[in-house]
């Protein structure tokens, strides 16, 4: 359990400082309301992760089923996924033909992180523990969509889209890396629990200002 304690430590750490800059640069009246959702997302980090440390100090080991830092998880998504569909994804796709194979081609992203889900589904037999990461697990689908889709999504006229390119593509990572968290754990991998965690904690922490290096490129 030390591992899982300085894992989670870490990323705890790196969520609170990415929170704090969030909530320095974003939380002003004028922001977007995009930037304050996202900024949400790592709060909701910062607490689920807070809430697995107290958890390995008082009780020497994690929950394995539905307690209130998974809450904090699939906040972290939510928000993700809401501030890409409710804020930016009208600004790019009208919904016509013209990008009806961005749409398809998008499904690969939440199609690959079923296929995760399904091979964690082979390596744990706690009933709980499968359902309530299958909860996380169609948010993760829902925000890997929206992300690829604004990856690779033709963004010309108003480069809106293309000037957070890096940040999309972060969020992606991140989706799956919190996938391959769970795996390393409950597998058994600790190699890839312990890569995973390290990059989500880096991802955390310098999400916000990579984000915030996209939007000041925005023209409207």
């Amino acid at each position: 359990m030390k591992i899982v304690l300085w894992m989670n430590l870490l990323i705890f750490v790196c969520s609170l400082i990415g929170s704090i800059y969030g909530i320095h640069h974003f939380f002003k009246e004028k922001k977007a309301l995009y930037l304050k959702l996202i900024t949400c997302s790592i709060l909701c980090m910062m607490f689920a992760r807070l809430f697995q440390v107290v958890s390995v100090l008082t009780k020497g080991t994690l929950n394995d089923g539905f307690h209130i830092g998974m809450l904090g998880i699939v906040g972290t998504f939510m928000f993700l996924f809401s501030a890409n569909y409710g804020q930016m994804d009208g600004l790019v796709d009208d919904k016509t033909k013209k990008f009806q194979k961005t749409r398809i081609i998008s499904l690969i992203a939440p199609l690959l992180v079923l296929l995760t889900y399904i091979f964690f589904i082979t390596k744990v037999n706690n009933i709980e523990l499968l359902i309530t990461q299958g909860i996380t697990t169609l948010f993760m689908m829902q925000c890997s969509y929206y992300c690829f889709k604004h990856i690779i999504i033709y963004d010309v006229d108003l480069g809106i889209i293309r000037s957070i390119r890096k940040y999309n593509i972060l969020v992606l990572i991140y989706t799956f890396l919190n996938m391959f968290e769970v795996i390393g754990l409950y597998a058994d991998i600790k190699v890839l629990y312990i890569i995973s965690c390290i990059l989500i904690g880096i991802i955390t922490l310098i999400l916000l200002p990579i984000l915030k290096e996209g939007v000041e490129k925005w023209k409207i």
